[in-house]
């Protein structure tokens, strides 16, 4: 009798033990999994009038971007550079990486999906995405894989892609704020894909040599963290809300003075006709 109540109670711990491993592989299976690549065209054909259309997609930077005014920072510094009437608007979500980002581009049904955006055709996409990538130490080749696929989807469909090169924020104080599970995900990630804990500078080489190998250099507007602002979160103008990760509105101000100046270059060099 006890040894058919220890067979049971051995046979319950060991279909309790295959079935923790099964979900553990299968959860770390999907976070890790590559996203498949859905290139669509959005059959959509733009207003002839003289207005730039710009949209930004992304993660937190480009949700904060939409809020307190930010959109109109933008319009206004490049309408008055170019004399042309622009839109500007940004969606975001906070925490996504750039391989939901990219599923976002799809979603025409969830209040963060940008499909809709898309729709409309804007002569100009900025993306920002990178950062949660980078913290949660996906690795450089997961994020430029799935960076890739925004670039192409935004191609397809001519619109132009602004790549923001990934900022310099105070990575550390993310780490600290964390739980303690959160923590140990990052170091387990940060093993099983062979990436460093702080520094991210691997990323930013991945995708500008992605760039540079697949011919895109001159299909994209890439923006170096260095042309805006060298000293990243150190910077003395205090350009970064109190966690040292998010723009404040002069943070903006800085950015979007150097995106303006990007769109009015490219322009007037490639003479872009406004309407298709």
């Amino acid at each position: 009798m006890k040894n058919s109540t220890t067979k049971r109670l051995s046979f319950i711990i060991l279909v309790c033990i295959t079935s923790v491993v099964i979900y553990i592989t299968n959860t770390l299976h999907h976070y890790y999994s590559f996203a498949e690549e859905n290139t669509i065209s959005y059959h959509s054909h733009r207003q002839s009038n003289d207005t730039v259309k710009i949209i930004m997609i992304g993660d937190s930077w480009a949700a904060y971007h939409n809020q307190a005014g930010n959109d109109t920072i933008l319009k206004n510094i490049l309408g008055k550079a170019i004399n042309k009437p622009v839109d500007v608007i940004a969606s975001g979500m906070i925490g996504a990486k750039t391989k939901t980002i990219y599923k976002l581009m799809f979603d025409s049904i969830s209040n963060r999906g940008t499909k809709k955006m898309l729709q409309k055709t804007p002569h100009y996409c900025i993306i920002s995405a990178g950062i949660n990538d980078a913290v949660a130490k996906m690795g450089p080749s997961n994020y430029t894989y799935h960076y890739d696929l925004i670039v192409k989807q935004l191609l397809t469909n001519n619109i132009i892609p602004i790549i923001i090169d990934m900022p310099d924020v105070d990575y550390k104080s993310v780490y600290q704020r964390e739980t303690f599970f959160a923590k140990t995900r990052h170091r387990i990630s940060c093993f099983l894909n062979n990436t460093d804990m702080w520094s991210f500078d691997k990323y930013r080489e991945s995708l500008q040599n992605d760039i540079t190998n697949k011919g895109n250099n001159k299909k994209v507007i890439f923006i170096n963290a260095q042309d805006w602002n060298p000293k990243g979160f150190k910077d003395p103008r205090k350009l970064y809300q109190q966690d040292h990760i998010h723009l404040n509105q002069e943070g903006y101000h800085l950015l979007d003075s150097c995106i303006a100046a990007y769109i009015a270059r490219d322009l007037t060099n490639h003479g872009y006709q406004l309407s298709h």
